[in-house]
């Protein structure tokens, strides 16, 4: 099948969070599976100013948006093993920003008929047509409604998909960007949206509305975003396509998630031979300024400092693990500067036994998910998660909440990988905690859990496998 992968930012080019991650590792899974599927992105001034290699420009135009047109030039990048078109408009994405800009609604408009226009290019100049659009968060969601309106004629037959990362960011604004979208005429989406949204022009809706398949991250949060409580007001609209939501795991990259060759290791090591993780333990506590100990249990969070990763509950739950338990701790991340400076004075508070990074370090954070026994994600919410994947490959045991993509790759029991709590209070977290301690000292016991998690398989081959299965499904649903 021909798949267009439709995305504002591909790891390695472009990261802000894991919808890079996504769109940089899937489109390699598919094409090892036989697709020819390639990735349309922008091209910021970032990627200019560090000299990406590029080709082209292969074709330039004039896009009409508002009452303005916008020159679009599109260029591929040179050495990229997955084709990838860039499109360069300067009226969107010659600035310093990714995100975050008053003018993001005409931005991503500009950027969804940019797309448009480099489907068409192809077609022409190539002869290489999509079967399927895989538009992804709401900066792409505008492709699947253009497809179905106004290039339904020319592109009318292709299937869409549209994944939802993260509902809460959904592109909501005022109803003049109608206007600059030139849907005016289509109106405002109003069926099942909530107070707040309902009569705005809102990106992600529009995705949801006029997508063939809406998928998730996960298959708990494809249920979880049907319901009030995790809905962000568009639970109403994604119940009224129900029959069309799916979830789908997110898979991570073994080779660069590999304890048996990261480079970033003290020592490496596997599960049929665990010696090195001793090694990188010490080796982190030496690093970080902690008491060395091959005994004491050592706790490790890597995580954006917000509410949403649930670090309240970790500074709620930290007085009693230096009073109550010999366990040391490590955190890694950047956020809410009130989150920042409450963990920060815990650690002046334990030298020895917390510490505290602020920002984000990639090899320090390999070194974290090596040197830990345990990993925590106490998350409010959390579409997919990483981390926890990450961890169980190195061999810390994740402790996380059970709520999205934790649910679904952490169990606890008998054939368990980690340990779960399910309501958002300090004391159900530190409860879980306090399980995780318990069974690190029944150390043949704690060595078959971990064990057991080293050994699973978060590959992208099987979230390929599945993405396949939804394609079809959207092609049948559309009719092709």
């Amino acid at each position: 099948m021909n798949v267009l992968f439709v995305a504002a930012e591909v790891a390695p080019y472009i990261k802000t969070g894991g919808l890079a991650d996504v769109a940089g590792a899937l489109p390699a899974a598919l094409r090892a599976a036989g697709h020819d599927v390639r990735v349309v992105m922008p091209y910021y001034r970032q990627l200019r100013e560090r000299g990406v290699a590029v080709t082209g420009p292969i074709a330039a135009t004039f896009l009409p948006v508002g009452d303005r047109a916008e020159e679009l030039r599109m260029w591929q990048l040179t050495d990229s093993a997955v084709p990838t078109y860039l499109l360069d408009i300067p009226a969107a994405f010659e600035r310093g920003s990714i995100y975050g800009d008053g003018d993001d609604d005409r931005r991503f408009i500009l950027f969804a008929r940019g797309v448009l226009a480099l489907m068409q290019q192809l077609r022409e100049t190539t002869g290489w047509q999509a079967e399927l659009v895989h538009a992804h968060d709401w900066h792409a969601a505008l492709v699947s409604n253009y497809i179905k309106t106004f290039y339904a004629y020319t592109f009318g037959h292709i299937a869409t998909v549209f994944t939802i990362h993260n509902l809460q960011y959904q592109g909501q604004f005022s109803p003049a960007s109608l206007n600059t979208a030139g849907l005016a005429e289509r109106g405002l989406i109003e069926n099942g949206m909530g107070p707040g949204t309902a009569g705005t022009f809102n990106f992600m809706a529009r995705g949801i509305s006029y997508s063939d398949v809406v998928s998730t991250v996960s298959p708990t949060y494809a249920q979880e975003i049907m319901t009030g409580e995790y809905g962000e007001r568009l639970d109403g609209l994604l119940r009224s396509r129900r029959e069309r939501v799916t979830g789908i795991l997110n898979g991570i990259d073994g080779n660069a998630f590999n304890p048996a060759t990261d480079a970033f290791l003290a020592q490496s090591y596997s599960s049929d031979d665990v010696t090195g993780k001793l090694v990188c333990k010490r080796a982190l506590q030496v690093e970080l300024g902690l008491a060395t100990s091959n005994t004491r249990p050592l706790l490790g969070i890597v995580s954006r400092l917000v509410e949403q990763k649930g670090i309240d509950l970790l500074d709620a739950a930290i007085p009693w693990l230096m009073l109550q338990t010999d366990a040391q701790l490590v955190v890694l991340g950047s956020g809410q500067p009130y989150l920042q400076d409450a963990l920060t004075r815990h650690a002046a508070a334990h030298p020895g036994r917390i510490a505290v990074r602020l920002g984000f370090d990639a090899g320090l954070a390999q070194r974290i998910y090596a040197g830990s026994d345990g990993f925590l994600m106490p998350s409010r919410f959390e579409p997919c998660g990483l981390g926890q994947m990450i961890a169980l490959r190195y061999g810390s045991v994740p402790i996380v909440r059970a709520t999205g993509g934790l649910n679904d790759t952490v169990r606890e029991g008998w054939d368990g990988n980690g340990f779960v709590f399910h309501q958002y209070e300090p004391r159900h977290f530190i409860d879980a905690i306090d399980r995780a301690l318990t069974a690190y000292r029944e150390t043949k016991s704690w060595a078959i859990l971990r064990d057991r998690g080293m050994r699973e398989d978060n590959s992208w081959t099987n979230a390929a496998q599945q993405y396949m299965g939804v394609y079809e499904w959207a092609r049948r649903l559309q009719g092709g």
